[in-house]
């Protein structure tokens, strides 16, 4: 690297921008930066759209995914939301100080990555990550998948995992995502990941190119030293891909979904689904769709002014005694009091801001 670029000024550069971009009205960071369905700009357009929570996988409800079809290297900062969601693209993760914690398919499943660490993740893979401590420093580069060629990855022993995982974020059949997680990638590995970010916010003559070459010679450092680092290699079947697609319709749909339904829309038959369900939220058909439905009359209760009686035909009820039945179990207080408790925390939290 140039001797008179301070790597320290391109990273509070990189904060600087990403504190900006985080700063952007909703509706403007949604429609630039994730998959957007009929039912979300509706959402949008209405002002009745809230950002998830990190607890909001509880029952495989709406996961959002992240698109991008340009490559960043960029510094995650701390005050990014913690919640579930997927990319269309590639991201390494490289814990450049401190550490953080990355949280896969749900809240039992976490990773704790230390400084050094090296982290890589395929397409559609749900995660969470959480950064908390200020002084910790993540760099998050995104590779789109159009970058995956050939030339890209001849240099890479091809029974070696790295060729398998770039192969298979190519694979159109998509039988399971993976990620991989090398520790203590220091040395040579972080210079290279110093020059990847320079490049990308320099954008100086053939940067793009440089970039390019700077990510083969990262993976082929990683292929090297394979034998000297801890490696962790992960991959999630198939199943647990169509699974995930199952428990999404469910919420989807869940004030009107069948068994039946279910089984003619996945091409299973209904005991298999019902040992699906089981095995993944310990819990029948039945119990998993009221969860769902008292999850978005919570959702309900907190954003809206209808009635209780409103909410529950608008979640799937004929009457309004599932739902008081529903929140006083799941919270301890009624309806009316959830509301009032919510309403009273949201307007703390803007006189707070």
């Amino acid at each position: 690297m140039d001797d008179s670029i301070n790597f320290n000024d391109i990273l509070s550069l990189s904060k600087k921008l990403e504190s900006e971009r985080m700063e952007r009205d909703i509706d403007e960071v949604m429609l630039d930066e994730y998959e957007v369905d009929a039912d979300l700009q509706c959402q949008l357009k209405e002002g009745t759209y809230h950002f998830p929570n990190v607890t909001h996988t509880k029952t495989d409800k709406q996961i959002l995914t992240r698109v991008q079809s340009q490559f960043s290297a960029k510094v995650h900062i701390c005050q990014t939301p913690f919640y579930f969601h997927k990319h269309d693209f590639i991201e390494i993760l490289y814990v450049y100080q401190g550490e953080c914690k990355q949280f896969i398919e749900s809240l039992d499943n976490c990773l704790v990555l230390q400084e050094g660490d090296l982290f890589m993740l395929n397409q559609n893979v749900t995660h969470a990550l959480l950064q908390e401590d200020e002084d910790a420093v993540l760099i998050k580069i995104v590779v789109p998948v159009s970058w995956i060629s050939h030339d890209f990855i001849r240099n890479i022993e091809h029974e070696n995992h790295l060729y398998d995982f770039f192969v298979n974020a190519k694979s159109e059949r998509k039988e399971y995502y993976h990620y991989l997680q090398f520790q203590n990638c220091i040395g040579e590995g972080k210079l290279l990941i110093e020059r990847i970010v320079t490049e990308y916010y320099l954008q100086q003559q053939h940067s793009e190119a440089a970039i390019q070459s700077c990510l083969q010679l990262l993976m082929i450092f990683l292929e090297r030293k394979n034998e000297e680092y801890s490696n962790i290699r992960y991959k999630i079947a198939h199943s647990s891909l169509q699974t995930g697609k199952i428990m999404q319709y469910i919420y989807d749909h869940s004030e009107t979904v069948t068994l039946e339904e279910l089984s003619q829309k996945f091409s299973f038959n209904q005991s298999y689904l019902s040992r699906i369900i089981k095995g993944n939220c310990n819990m029948n058909f039945q119990d998993l769709v009221r969860k769902c439905r008292l999850e978005k009359a919570a959702i309900l209760l907190e954003n809206s002014k209808c009635s209780v009686e409103k909410i529950a035909l608008m979640v799937g009820y004929q009457n309004a005694i599932p739902v008081y039945k529903g929140i006083k179990e799941k919270y301890g207080i009624s309806p009316t009091k959830y509301r009032k408790l919510h309403s009273k925390n949201k307007i703390d939290n803007l006189s707070n801001e």
